[in-house]
């Protein structure tokens, strides 16, 4: 049978082949030195370009945050990505005359309406129409929302409520609640709104009691938009902090019921801190201010789909009065001021006139620049081109859901931040 046969053959080799194995050993006796050289040669090259595939590979990050570095981060400037991703621009009402709808916006939203303890949106103020409100019947904005239509680009509205009586009285009635849905109905007949937009921010530490209010609010609002439109989006704003810290958002629990929230990661330094400092550092962590977005957003998406996930990115900055040029600096008390594009420009045109030197701030991946006027000197961080590219493949990279900018009219009629949102995200 064959399989006899094939053993047969392999067990006694025949006196051809003793032969040939025969030459073949003197040949490698022989040439055993060449051989081994070959071999090392063999094993750089192939180390060699292992070490170069390795270097040069683009992995994809499942959970980059645990891994990422800086320089491993800046070697990658154009990452893969879903398409279409999301830039959502919150449009202020003392903004609505500076302001330029660019065509890179797929969502606009006007900021805001002030909510009342008992539901009602807040009319007057100080005497006078509430200023979020009498923008929302001006021409202006009108202007701007017929532009957004010709555009393709979504008008959404937003809600805010700040003061933390106001938000306690409001959250406890259900009263106040079924009013605001109420008025909502009545502003949804007469505006083109494809989303509403949840600016609740309460200072201090809320009771487990409220926050399991504000999740019930919020469900009743995704239940009261689904069975009278359909098609209205809802999404929240939280504080980066919020992935960690027990404030008014249950994440988790919230997660459900929206379609994205808006992740604010900015005012890591603000106009009353201490030090001068990045406003919206990538890195840097506890060891250098409080936090950094990559840790933070690390947490959300321990527990939140990155889809529902738009991080939030600023067009201004902070500037305030130093002791010195140093990145961070002390910061004299009651000088800080918020610093727009447009300003941090006028500074730079003005660089031989107040000895404007430019810096940048390789742990927080963020320009700043230092200048002294009047014999005082003044530190400014702000974001430009290359600040917000990088931010952009950040969102690549995690695949988040997009962008969310504070706020359209700081960055002026410029188009540096725009055709870096252009490139990155289109």
């Amino acid at each position: 049978m064959p399989y006899a046969r094939f053993n047969k053959a392999v067990n006694k080799p025949s006196a051809k082949s003793d032969r040939t194995g025969h030459r073949l050993s003197q040949w490698i006796a022989r040439h055993k030195w060449h051989l081994k050289l070959g071999v090392l040669a063999f094993c750089a090259v192939f180390s060699g370009g292992a070490l170069a595939l390795w270097w040069l590979w683009d992995v994809p990050l499942t959970s980059p945050m645990s891994s990422l570095s800086s320089f491993r981060f800046l070697r990658h400037s154009e990452l893969p990505h879903s398409r279409d991703k999301v830039v959502y621009g919150f449009l202020p009402y003392w903004n609505l005359n500076t302001a330029v709808l660019q065509p890179e916006l797929s969502h606009l939203a006007y900021f805001a309406l002030a909510i009342n303890p008992d539901g009602q949106l807040r009319f007057r103020e100080d005497g006078s129409t509430e200023p979020g409100y009498a923008k929302l019947n001006s021409d202006s904005l009108l202007d701007i929302i017929n532009l957004a239509g010709e555009q393709d680009t979504q008008f959404e509205l937003v809600l805010s409520q700040f003061m933390a009586d106001d938000i306690a009285l409001f959250l406890g009635s259900e009263k106040a609640q079924l009013n605001l849905f109420e008025t909502l109905d009545n502003i949804l007949l007469a505006y083109p709104i494809s989303g509403i937009n949840i600016d609740v921010e309460l200072n201090g530490t809320p009771s487990e009691k409220q926050r399991d209010q504000f999740t019930k609010f919020i469900k009743d609002l995704r239940s009261h938009l689904n069975a009278h439109y359909g098609s209205i989006s809802l999404s929240v704003d939280v504080y980066a902090s919020a992935s960690n810290n027990k404030q008014l958002w249950d994440i988790p629990a919230l997660a459900e019921h929206i379609d994205y929230f808006v992740v604010m990661a900015y005012d890591f330094h603000r106009r009353s801190s201490p030090q001068a400092g990045p406003v919206a550092p990538l890195f840097g962590g506890d060891e250098l201010w409080d936090g950094d977005i990559n840790e933070h957003l690390r947490t959300f998406l321990s527990y939140v789909p990155a889809s529902k996930l738009l991080l939030g990115i600023p067009f201004y900055g902070y500037e305030w009065q130093t002791t010195s040029r140093e990145a961070q600096s002390h910061a004299f008390p009651d000088t800080g001021t918020t610093a727009s594009i447009a300003r941090v420009k006028e500074l730079l045109e003005r660089k031989e006139d107040l000895s404007v030197m430019e810096h940048w701030n390789e742990d927080a991946l963020s320009p700043y620049i230092s200048y002294i006027e009047d014999g005082e000197t003044f530190v400014v961080y702000y974001e430009n081109s290359r600040s917000i590219s990088y931010k952009l493949d950040y969102v690549n990279q995690l695949d988040l859901a997009g962008v969310a900018i504070w706020a359209l009219g700081y960055e002026g009629s410029d188009r540096e931040l725009w055709d870096i949102i252009q490139r990155k995200l289109d």
